[in-house]
């Protein structure tokens, strides 16, 4: 085979390396995650609470048994959410005190530590409020 017949070949190798390159990033689990706006978050396994962040500091989601929106703002590793407003829907069993422990959390948030598949919430004292679960990661 005549050189200018690999000659095609040869010039898409490196092509080729720099796209699996890219789509190894871009699945790389473990990389700090810069910005929430657009990511769905919930509890590893469980059907329940969740949290969306949206553009424009908008956040809303369920605490398993009420829907809740309110504001963010994230600066880095710091955020702070609320105020959280929610219906009113009263819940039976241990429901309504899971919705309550998880919007109080929310709510006393201070800093993250994000990756693209689990997001850590922290309070200002440094001790772990929630560890969730990317929900919307395809």
């Amino acid at each position: 085979m005549s050189f200018l017949r690999l000659l095609p070949l040869l010039m898409s190798v490196p092509v080729l390396v720099a796209c699996a390159k890219a789509v190894k990033q871009a699945h790389d689990n473990t990389r700090p995650l810069s910005s929430l706006a657009g990511s769905e978050w919930g509890f590893d396994g469980v059907d329940g609470p969740f949290v969306q962040f949206r553009a424009k500091g908008e956040v809303s989601g369920s605490g398993g048994c009420n829907n809740f929106f309110g504001t963010y703002e994230q600066n880095g590793d710091r955020l702070i959410l609320g105020p959280l407003a929610s219906t009113k829907k009263a819940c039976i069993g241990p429901a309504m005190e899971t919705e309550r422990q998880f919007l109080s959390s929310l709510q006393n948030a201070h800093h993250v530590e994000a990756t693209h598949l689990r997001l850590k919430v922290f309070a200002e004292d440094g001790s772990e409020l929630l560890s969730l679960v990317r929900r919307d990661w395809d």
